[in-house]
């Protein structure tokens, strides 16, 4: 699982918890301007992680509607762990569980 992270200054503390949930790729994109909408999303992430308070508002406008139109999975949370662990981990479980299906 390939992850996109968009806001924040650091997320050294977050990176290994991701990865033990099963995130192989983690890329971070800080986004405190809105310089950030002029980037391209990498080809390989299936999920990107919207920190509500560490964002610029024109480069969250921006990019939400281009991760949506590429139909990738969104979450927004707070830069706190409790709120990404319930919405990731649930995710993961769903993506597992899809894949044995198939």
């Amino acid at each position: 699982m390939s992850i996109l992270i968009i806001g924040a200054d650091r997320i050294k503390s977050i990176k290994p918890k991701l990865n033990n949930l099963g995130a192989t790729k983690i890329t971070h994109w800080t986004a405190r301007n809105r310089n950030v909408t002029k980037m391209s999303i990498p080809e390989h992430v299936e999920m990107v992680i919207f920190f509500t308070d560490f964002l610029h508002h024109v480069a969250a406008r921006h990019l939400k509607s281009r991760v949506k139109s590429m139909g990738l999975s969104i979450f927004y949370c707070r830069r706190v762990w409790s709120e990404i662990i319930g919405q990731v981990d649930e995710y993961m479980k769903q993506e597992n569980a899809t894949k044995k299906i198939k």
